[in-house]
């Protein structure tokens, strides 16, 4: 028996259990409606110090985080609960059997785009710093970047949530920390891939053309 990736997948499932327990407790702490953003983006910056091999205090640096991040993950996170996936849940539970095959289609369609979207603004935060009001837009734009990474993530959340849907005991222990370490896994790698082609494109660009290239794009992504 190969003990290492047996260690390895017991160290996986022990902070998947650790980060839903603590996004559900924060989410109950907010009251649900305000808790929900920040303890989920506060679970993404836990989720990226274990990938990065960091080993902060886990429940300190959740709950500071939570706290420091609160108002900005709700400004972020609050108008697509509530313009967004809310009435896509209305029209789910209430009219789902009245949709037409066309609806059912962009039903399906606008939710792959609701998750992916949701998927790279919450890993965006976490790599990048950005105004708030331009996460969105960013996130809009990263998925014609990198689409392939983009079906991945989507792809990883509906195989979280078909393993909820048939073993529904999961959920409060396992399957919200499975997407949210799976996620942010698949989005380190893409923004590090990106970074590496930005970084060679802007090696082959004149030092003007540079300074025009940034006074045309407005803003320049740091990393956190």
């Amino acid at each position: 028996m190969n003990w290492q990736k047996v260690y390895q997948a017991a160290d996986f499932v022990f902070y998947c259990l650790l980060i839903n327990v603590t996004v559900i407790i924060g989410a109950l702490v907010g009251g649900i409606i305000f808790g929900l953003a920040p303890s989920i983006q506060a679970g993404f910056h836990v989720a990226k110090k274990t990938l990065k091999q960091e080993s902060p205090p886990f429940f300190q640096t959740f709950f500071r985080y939570y706290r420091r991040n609160f108002w900005r993950s709700n400004r972020l996170g609050l108008p697509i609960i509530l313009f967004y996936l809310c009435p896509m849940v209305v029209i789910q539970q209430g009219f789902l059997a009245a949709l037409t095959q066309t609806g059912l289609i962009l039903l399906i369609v606008s939710q792959c785009v609701a998750i992916a979207v949701i998927n790279t603004l919450l890993s965006m935060y976490e790599y990048y710093v950005l105004p708030t009001k331009k996460y969105l837009g960013a996130s809009l734009r990263f998925l014609f970047f990198q689409p392939i990474g983009t079906f991945l993530g989507v792809l990883w959340f509906g195989i979280c949530s078909t393993i909820s849907f048939f073993l529904p005991g999961l959920l409060p222990f396992l399957s919200i920390g499975m997407w949210i370490i799976g996620t942010m896994g698949i989005y380190l790698k893409l923004f590090d891939e990106n970074e590496q082609k930005l970084k060679q494109q802007n090696d082959a660009v004149q030092p003007a053309e540079r300074e025009e290239e940034e006074i045309e794009h407005g803003i320049e992504m740091a990393q956190k």
